[in-house]
């Protein structure tokens, strides 16, 4: 019997030994444990694996985070793998969630409005006035980067809003008559104007004469408009 349990406990001897020295070679002792990967857990989730392995868990701060959903461990120190002696402090942070804000759509919404929104989620505006067809004035036209785009806070955002439809270039139109037709076809180009000539029979102005004009001298017109001149003919 006494043979039998020494035999008994060299074998636990060697075992003991076996596994002291397998931890040893991979640089764990007997007191030290893994720290487990803790990012993407719940807090409560983290203590209950901590405990498992001894040690501690300290929740140290917050932080920011694009990938971690809000209210997850975001990070860990020690880092997950690490051999830490049992008893350690294991610190996380937590999660925030992102710090990026997501432009919202303000298309045709008047300027102030679009300024006091994008100022509560801590946007700046760049503003550019424009002439439109479309966009009534005062109204914002379009923002860059573009409604759904996510950005960091602080950001500068382009507004680019409508003055209005651009006023319509005029012009006054020349005399045209009393003159010859490369005279009269000169001075209405040079008014940006388009010049058009109409032979008439009339007996009481000599042929070739440019006798009548429409618009008359001196009306308003927009620029690109035909100025008629009509010219006597003994010709039918």
């Amino acid at each position: 019997m006494k043979k039998s349990a020494i035999g008994v406990l060299v074998v636990v001897v060697l075992a003991a030994v076996f596994v002291f020295g397998c931890d040893r070679i991979k640089g764990r002792g007997i007191n030290t444990v893994e720290i487990p990967d803790l990012t993407k857990s719940t807090i409560e989730n983290a203590k209950i694996a901590l405990e498992k392995r001894g040690l501690n868990l300290v929740v140290e701060d917050s932080v920011f985070s694009d990938n971690i959903q809000l209210g997850l461990i975001a990070k860990q120190y020690p880092l997950a793998l690490s051999d830490v002696y049992r008893g350690t402090d294991v610190k996380i942070w937590i999660s925030k969630g992102s710090d990026k804000v997501g432009i919202p759509a303000l298309e045709n919404a008047s300027l102030n409005d679009v300024l006091r929104k994008l100022a509560e989620i801590g946007l700046y505006s760049n503003v550019e006035f424009v002439y439109s067809d479309v966009v009534e004035k005062d109204n914002v036209i379009s923002l860059d980067p573009a409604p759904g785009t996510k950005v960091e806070k602080d950001s500068y955002i382009e507004v680019k809003v409508s003055m209005g439809p651009e006023a319509q270039k005029t012009a006054v139109v020349p005399k045209a008559t009393g003159m010859s037709k490369s005279s009269a076809k000169s001075k209405i180009e040079a008014a940006g104007l388009v010049p058009k000539f109409v032979y008439r029979v009339h007996t009481e102005y000599y042929e070739g004469t440019l006798y009548y004009q429409t618009p008359k001298k001196g009306s308003v017109v927009p620029v690109g408009s035909t100025v008629t001149v009509y010219i006597a003919t003994v010709l039918d």
